[in-house]
């Protein structure tokens, strides 16, 4: 027995979603990359100042730490947010960065906050702090729009020419 049209409709609705969710997971792995390296980055100018050896095990621990927890935030956001808002999105055939960078920094101001226990002080944000709570999410929503834009193109490309338009872009 053949799906019908609805059932069809269905299934390609849940691979865009997993496509979605595998995009961004391979996006939340680059903001990882990009919190641990940039945690290091300002462990070792602080090395620079004195080098020991427990100085740089703990940077690198520091580094990798940093790199797990915002894995597995950014996971979770992913699953709880991302595919949700994926799919949401993709009904109403918005197909932009916006909606998932906001998401993002929502994630990272609770985040923020969680690990502050309410808002900080200025004199309790460092630089340093800020940067790693607020890079990573930029990161994530770049990379993830820059590899969903081949499939968003093709999704308005089937989609213009199941209503029987010609969709021509200049490059």
């Amino acid at each position: 027995m053949l799906p019908t049209d609805e059932k069809q409709a269905e299934i390609l609705d849940q691979i865009r979603i997993n496509v979605a969710f595998e995009e961004m997971v391979v996006a939340v792995l680059a903001g990882a990359l990009a919190g641990g390296a940039l945690t290091l980055l300002f462990a070792a100018a602080e090395l620079l100042n004195g080098f020991s050896l427990t100085l740089l095990v703990s940077a690198l621990l520091e580094g990798l730490f940093v790199s797990i927890l915002i894995f597995l935030v950014g996971f979770g956001a992913s699953v709880a947010f991302g595919a949700p808002l994926f799919a949401a999105l993709e009904k109403r055939k918005r197909r932009n960065l916006w909606p998932y960078l906001g998401a993002a920094m929502g994630v990272a101001v609770a985040v923020l906050v969680l690990f502050t226990i309410g808002f900080p002080s200025v004199s309790a944000a460092s630089i340093r702090t800020l940067a790693v709570i607020f890079l990573p999410p930029l990161i994530v929503s770049l990379v993830f729009a820059r590899r969903m834009t081949p499939h968003w193109r093709a999704a308005e490309k089937a989609e213009s020419e199941a209503e029987g338009r010609i969709l021509f872009r200049i490059h």
